[in-house]
């Protein structure tokens, strides 16, 4: 009795003398490659790359042809079936690797399956994500793949860290709430939030769907959460125009009653904001501590209301912008003629709607040498291109504190008691 015939074979398959032809090391790629044609569909001809001497041989002589060559190394798949059904090894070649390797996979039923699963991951959210009105964060999930790789490719795990997400986004925003806490709130886990745990990724894109420029505590920030407390992230102010009952206020008008400067922390803007009333005069801000310390000595109480950036704004500082904006205060820049200066300016002018102070060509060539060199790749002044020309042409840093006379003397404007503004009398 021959082997095509024990019952232990599949039907039509004489198991042992398939393996003695196919099942071989010097094969296995080539048979590989053949079963991953069948399961995505049937293909006519399978190939490896760079074969090796054995694995040409052996293929070559299965086929019965002439030696081979090249970088790859082909199979048509109609010749190797006709080989199997001539020697009455196998009905069919998708029979004979099912024999040798089991089953073969649909990979095509199986890719609508995935599919199908993810449209309804997406689907079942979609109704909670409009009502929050976070459509637009939803698509870009699915668009972008993000929620598929923070699950590693599972559409169950997928839908868990979705839905808390969305718990979260329906908390926000708050008014001074740590993130520990919130966390605690929606997550049952104060570390749900932290740093590169998937849903606080998922929330964070949820934030900043429309500028992914911005920092992490900036984007917790501006959804009213405090990030360490909000302590640590501060913002540099001098006589800043604030009424209210709260601590802030009374602090920031005792301050401004002195001319003193003081330092405000994002804890202290989200919790308890002071009303800003701010008056026409634009609201200065300037980018180094110097400025504001020179203004103080100066100028003191006639120092018009003035922020301090310290370079790259903080959470606090486009927090403290933000607020003042809202409450209608016009805004004015300036900054180091520098390449990050430009930068930094061409943020606080697009963003908060502030105008250029003292920051157009003119203003630079006039300043005297600094002997400083410019260096960092040139940025475009997007109020002023010929700014950025001239700054290239003449190759030099132009700090603040170079031009500190023509900023003194537009903040100078002296206060008369009887004359002041209401939140400068209450102090």
């Amino acid at each position: 009795m021959t082997h095509s015939h024990l019952c232990s074979d599949p039907p039509g398959v004489d198991l042992p003398r398939l393996k003695a032809l196919l099942d071989r090391p010097e094969l296995a790629r080539i048979m590989q490659a053949v079963r991953v044609g069948l399961e995505r569909g049937g293909a006519e001809r399978v190939s490896i790359a760079n074969p090796t001497e054995q694995e040409r041989r052996a293929l070559d002589e299965l086929l019965g042809r002439r030696p081979s060559s090249g970088n790859r190394l082909g199979l048509p798949l109609q010749h190797l079936e006709d080989i199997l059904q001539r020697a009455d090894l196998a009905p069919t070649l998708r029979t004979a690797i099912e024999a040798l390797g089991g089953p073969l996979r649909n990979l095509g039923a199986e890719r609508e399956d995935r599919q199908r699963a993810w449209r309804q991951v997406f689907d079942r959210q979609g109704a909670e994500a409009k009502r929050l009105d976070a459509t637009t964060w939803l698509a870009a999930l699915e668009r972008e793949g993000l929620l598929k790789r923070l699950a590693d490719q599972d559409p169950a795990r997928a839908e868990r860290l979705l839905r808390q997400a969305l718990s979260v986004l329906q908390c926000l925003p708050q008014r001074g709430k740590t993130l520990s806490t919130l966390a605690a709130d929606c997550l049952g886990d104060a570390h749900g939030l932290d740093e590169g745990r998937p849903v606080a990724t998922l929330v964070k894109r949820a934030l900043c769907v429309d500028d992914q420029t911005r920092s992490t505590d900036e984007l917790w920030a501006a959804a009213g959460v405090l990030v360490g407390g909000g302590i640590s992230s501060t913002v540099l102010a001098l006589n800043l125009p604030a009424a209210g009952d709260g601590a802030s206020a009374a602090i920031i008008r005792t301050a401004a009653g002195s001319g003193e400067p003081l330092y405000l922390t994002l804890r202290q803007l989200l919790r308890d904001p002071p009303i800003w009333t701010p008056g026409a005069t634009p609201i200065s801000i300037c980018e180094n501590p110097a400025v504001v310390a020179e203004a103080a000595n100066a100028l003191g109480l006639n120092c018009t209301p003035l922020i301090c950036t310290r370079g790259q704004p903080s959470a606090a500082v486009i927090t403290l912008l933000n607020q003042l904006v809202e409450a209608g205060a016009r805004l004015r820049y300036h900054g180091d003629f520098d390449w990050p200066g430009i930068r930094i300016a061409n943020g606080i002018i697009d963003r908060h709607g502030a105008v250029p102070w003292r920051m157009d060509a003119a203003d630079y060539l006039e300043a005297a040498d600094s002997g400083k060199a410019l260096t960092d790749e040139l940025v475009i002044a997007a109020w002023d291109p010929e700014l950025s020309r001239a700054m290239r042409a003449r190759g030099q840093v132009i700090e603040e504190e170079r031009v500190i006379q023509a900023i003194l003397s537009d903040l100078d404007s002296p206060v008369k008691v009887d004359s002041a503004p209401e939140w400068k009398r209450q102090c």
